[in-house]
């Protein structure tokens, strides 16, 4: 779905991608936004609250889409 997301983003003449809100608990999300080619921005300090973890950061995900 992302990658069809910025292949489709790309055709419309986007130059740039950004997910807004990645919880920081959800290690195995940031990885793969990691890997398909995202960066980290920013941090949200305590913006979600995970139901056994308590409030944890958020991540905004940024990626530029020009080769």
């Amino acid at each position: 779905m992302c990658e069809h997301s910025q292949k489709i983003a790309r055709e419309l003449g986007y130059k740039a991608m950004q997910f807004n809100f990645v919880a920081s608990s959800n290690e195995g999300a940031a990885r793969l936004w990691n890997k398909l080619g995202f960066a980290t921005v920013g941090r949200l300090l305590k913006a979600f609250y995970h139901p056994s973890k308590g409030y944890v950061d958020a991540l905004v995900m940024y990626k530029w889409l020009e080769t």
